[in-house]
């Protein structure tokens, strides 16, 4: 397949042998998909990525090349031996679930690229469709892919006959042949370029440049194969291309790249793409991740108590004992991660100089045509003022009791919160107390409570707070007036 205009530059890197060394597997998680793994630059006009067997093929600047699977590692990209003799220029290899045949697409000298079988003696055919007008006047086929039980094709022709540019068609096998080229309909199908049609479970894959979102880049979409629906408007005799489209999400898809040929080695449980972004724009980029693509997008704002955006918030997605993924809000307060879906998290948002808020999700997803649910939570931060003088009163026991009361310490429990969501504060402990008429006593009282408080302090909150005590009754008169009144004064202030 040709690529679309908007992917690639016209120039051409001519090469024979191109080696990507092995990479590790990325490590999978147990829980979370979300970052993906670079995997080596390949040229500017690769494309056509297909798996067959334990090999990866894709084509560039006129040479197929293959590379072999270890276990998880790309053990190197090389000109194919193997099927590239089948054709004069053989540019897409896959293998027919059932039969086991191969097809491949080659390229005459008319620049048309038309579909082959080669059985299991090695001898090659032209897989023609079912008459009709399109196939007689020579529709070209490229990038098929099969259903699980081989009887349905998916394949990118541009012949003109469609909505525009290239379109995903599909054919069915009747027992005998495949049968007349059908299109898959404005619902996938736009004005534009829908190419590189992959199958995953009972979802197809595709990219396109055309649709409402993909915001003038190739975007990767699934949707629903077949539809279990019978009204509305039918494509052929069967329910195909009728579902609803989805947008992948981020990182599946680069906010501001070109991504397509997304393929799914179900062995390996692991994805492959190519992606144009941002590190490294003037080549495609291998990536890959591991896991399965039936996720869920988790996704939220994060405000102040007025509303307001709250930037640079860390937010750390937890199981159990686990911390499987963390990210940070964007300018606007918003922040999203991939997780597995039918799993229990724990969330936690963090940003200096705030209380942390914890909120809980479940991932269980509701049926329906989208390969990807999606789940919302916001939150909502406070935080204590910083150099502002906060009050608490009478937080002691009755009489001269130097031990906080149950409820004095309830009264400090957001404070000590605060200070362990906050551990680079330093604060100042100012205390007085009129108890008696004796100024004096009053005075060596708040000195007992200031040790006691400093000393309960410290087995509350992080070894690097940093406390300093005042005692406000050391010669004040205002301490004794036998007014009974004991006030804590509180100031925080920044560490950073």
């Amino acid at each position: 397949m040709k690529p679309i205009s908007t992917l690639h530059s016209p120039r051409l890197v001519l090469f024979a042998l191109f080696v990507l060394l092995a990479f590790p597997a990325w490590t999978q998680r147990s829980a979370f998909v979300a970052d993906i793994q670079p995997m080596g630059v390949l040229p500017e006009e690769a494309e056509n990525l297909s798996i067959v067997d334990s090999d990866l093929y894709c084509y560039a600047s006129g040479v197929l090349l293959r590379a072999h699977r270890i276990h998880d590692c790309i053990c190197g990209f090389e000109a194919d031996t193997l099927w590239a003799p089948l054709g004069e220029q053989v540019e897409y290899v896959t293998r027919h679930p059932r039969t086991g045949d191969i097809y491949f697409t080659s390229r005459d000298k008319k620049d048309r690229s038309f579909l082959f079988r080669c059985d299991a003696k090695r001898h090659v055919h032209r897989v023609k469709m079912g008459g009709g007008f399109l196939f007689n006047k020579g529709m070209t086929v490229e990038h098929p892919v099969f259903t699980t039980d081989g009887n349905i094709m998916i394949f990118t022709s541009r012949d003109g006959f469609g909505f525009g540019g290239y379109d995903l068609w599909y054919s069915v096998f009747d027992g005998k042949r495949w049968g007349k080229p059908r299109n898959l309909g404005n619902r996938i199908n736009s004005s534009a370029d829908e190419i590189s049609p992959s199958l995953y479970r009972d979802c197809l894959l595709f990219s396109s440049n055309g649709l409402s979102d993909a915001d003038g880049n190739v975007t990767i979409y699934s949707s629903r194969l077949i539809s279990g629906r019978t009204s509305g408007d039918t494509v052929g005799t069967l329910q195909i291309g009728r579902c609803k489209v989805q947008k992948l999400p981020v990182p599946l898809n680069a906010d501001d790249a070109d991504d397509y040929d997304m393929v799914f080695d179900t062995l390996a449980g692991r994805a492959y793409w190519l992606s144009l972004r941002s590190d490294n724009p003037d080549a495609s980029r291998f990536y890959s991740f591991s896991g399965s693509l039936d996720g869920v997008l988790l996704w939220g704002r994060v405000t102040d108590k007025y509303d307001n955006p709250l930037p640079g918030v860390q937010v750390y997605v937890r199981q159990g004992d686990e911390a499987v993924c963390s990210t940070t809000t964007d300018e606007d307060g918003f922040y999203r991660v991939y997780l597995r879906s039918g799993q229990f998290y724990a969330l936690s948002f963090q940003l200096d100089e705030y209380f942390v808020e914890y909120e809980s999700v479940n991932t269980e997803k509701k049926e329906g045509e989208y390969l990807i649910g999606e789940a919302r939570r916001d939150a909502r931060l406070d935080r204590l003022p910083l150099n502002t003088r906060i009050y608490y009163e009478d937080l002691f026991g009755p009489d001269a009791c130097i031990e906080l009361s149950d409820l004095g310490m309830e009264r400090l429990e957001p404070l000590v919160r605060y200070l362990n969501d906050n551990p680079s504060m330093s604060v100042d402990l100012i205390l007085s107390n009129d108890l008696t008429h004796d100024a004096t006593f009053n005075a060596l009282l708040t000195d007992q409570r200031l040790l006691m408080l400093r000393n309960w302090f410290f087995r509350h909150t992080p070894p690097t707070v940093k406390f300093h005590l005042r005692n406000a009754c050391t010669g004040a008169v205002t301490c004794s007036n036998a007014s009974g009144l004991s006030r804590l004064t509180v100031l925080i202030n920044s560490e950073l």
